[in-house]
């Protein structure tokens, strides 16, 4: 039975624009995956990073999923290979960056996936684009909003911009 999931998509080094577009067209690849709706693109400044790591495009996918989150988190782990991530978990400037945000209602706390995503409701980066495409999404550990954890502070570090959301892709 497929569930929705949600995930990130980042990028801060090279042609950011197209490795976002590269990363949405291999996650149409990914067997048992259904894009159902995808964010405008925002340009946001690096959280935890050095002074001088280039700006992020940032972007949220919505899916249906019918198999394991394992095998999900191993195929972004490719699609991010494929597209010249290196050192994941260090905070670097990277190509791609894919992140498993939610998978339905559960909770998920293994040695290589935490989700719903640890920082989910700290970045505005990933809640703004989630919100745009589904904005009654709630948090499964909570009960409460995803819109209630974003912030006037947050919302002025992410900035549109391409706006081109694309729903029942």
């Amino acid at each position: 039975m497929a569930e929705i999931i949600y995930i990130g998509l980042g990028s801060n080094l090279g042609d950011r624009e197209r490795l976002l577009k590269t990363a949405v067209h291999r996650l149409e690849q990914v067997e048992g995956l259904e894009l159902i709706a995808l964010s405008a693109i925002y340009n946001t400044r690096p959280q935890d990073m050095s002074d001088n790591s280039p700006e992020f495009l940032n972007q949220v996918a919505k899916a249906d999923y019918e198999y394991t989150p394992g095998e999900l988190l191993r195929a972004l782990e490719d699609i991010e290979q494929e597209l010249g991530r290196e050192e994941k978990g260090q905070k670097q400037p990277r190509t791609i960056d894919l992140d498993l945000l939610l998978f339905g209602d559960r909770e998920i706390n293994t040695d290589s996936l935490i989700v719903p995503h640890p920082q989910l409701l700290k970045r505005a980066f990933v809640l703004i684009p989630l919100l745009q495409i589904d904005p009654d999404a709630v948090h499964p550990k909570s009960g409460k909003p995803l819109s209630d954890f974003v912030t006037t502070s947050g919302q002025s570090t992410v900035k549109l911009y391409k706006d081109h959301v694309a729903r029942e892709i």
